[in-house]
């Protein structure tokens, strides 16, 4: 099994809260290895748990390397849905925004 507190770890040093100012969603995170989490985006703050959130705006469900290259930048969210790296289940234009959420390791 993959370790993916790592990843978790870059979700939450890359978050622009500003950016994610007035956004209230949830993100349920369906990874092919490692356990489940639910994102909680609420008004600029950032929640991260493991487990199945009841009620999430969306799903996404992907490999944790496209996963990774998400939260890199190094994939646009709209690249990754429309390819079918990532599968999105509910808001489907909310899984193509959020990459502006996250900054890259050297924005500012």
């Amino acid at each position: 099994m993959v370790d993916t507190a790592p990843l978790i770890a870059k979700l939450h040093e890359r978050f622009d809260a500003q950016a994610a100012a007035g956004v209230h969603e949830t993100l349920q995170l369906e990874l092919d290895e490692g356990p489940r989490y639910f994102v909680v985006i609420d008004d600029g703050t950032l929640n991260v748990q493991e487990g199945n959130h009841d009620a999430p705006s969306v799903t996404l469900m992907t490999d944790t390397r496209t996963f990774e290259r998400l939260i890199n930048k190094e994939l646009s969210g709209m690249q990754a849905v429309m390819s079918g790296k990532v599968r999105a289940r509910g808001d489907i234009m909310l899984a193509s925004r959020l990459t502006r959420l996250f900054r890259r390791r050297n924005d500012t």
